[in-house]
């Protein structure tokens, strides 16, 4: 028998019992709103000091505090601008039939680094359809922080074999989950990069050895 390299990552995921699933890009049509724009008319140093300071902010009106825009008529367009921009998120056709297959069979997470109101999208759609939801802002850690992944274990009494994780950016999705000893794949909705690349998540399901 011909040994393919589906073959091989199938066989590695057979202890998998919880699937920890990245917000946008993965589930969501992405956030239009880039927030590093919002800040480019500050200084390099204020705006990383804006930045690390709204990454961990709880709510939006913190957040607006946060930023000290020029003007009234300026922090009213952030707020108009982000209003439209949620509106347009919705999810991936393939997130609900997927996600609703395998509920029965795995415990289901969403793990996403964000900050308000960006975690909105992601409870009004899936919070029924998966069992915890993970924000970077209310954790204190990133994905690019073993901490994060340390806290991630110990709160779902999981080892690293039985985690997979499939997320869109290669390096904080994929790279980091696989250095800290866990399971991963990238999915790349608009083709693979490599042998642990899907590019949609009826992929995963083949790689489960599962069948809708």
């Amino acid at each position: 028998m011909k040994i393919t390299e589906d073959h091989i990552i199938a066989n590695e995921l057979m202890d998998v019992n919880t699937i920890v699933f990245d917000a946008y890009w993965t589930l969501l049509v992405p956030s239009g709103l880039k927030i590093r724009d919002v800040l480019k008319d500050f200084s390099a140093s204020k705006q990383k000091e804006i930045y690390n300071l709204i990454k961990s902010i709880q709510d939006f009106d913190s957040v607006l505090d946060a930023i000290p825009f020029p003007s009234k008529k300026k922090k009213e367009a952030f707020i108009n601008t982000v209003q439209k921009d949620l509106g347009k998120i919705v999810p991936y056709d393939d997130s609900f039939p997927i996600l609703s297959f395998l509920k029965d069979k795995y415990q289901l997470i969403i793990d996403s680094n964000l900050i308000p109101p960006y975690d909105i999208p992601i409870t009004e759609n899936f919070w029924k359809v998966v069992d915890g939801i993970i924000f970077s802002f209310q954790e204190q850690y990133s994905k690019w922080e073993k901490k994060h992944y340390d806290n991630l274990k110990k709160r779902l009494w999981k080892t690293g074999d039985e985690i997979l994780f499939v997320w869109d950016s290669i390096k904080n999705d994929y790279e980091y989950p696989k250095r800290n000893k866990m399971n991963a794949l990238h999915l790349q909705r608009n083709g693979k990069t490599h042998v642990e690349s899907i590019e949609t998540l009826e992929e995963l399901l083949t790689l489960l050895k599962i069948k809708p």
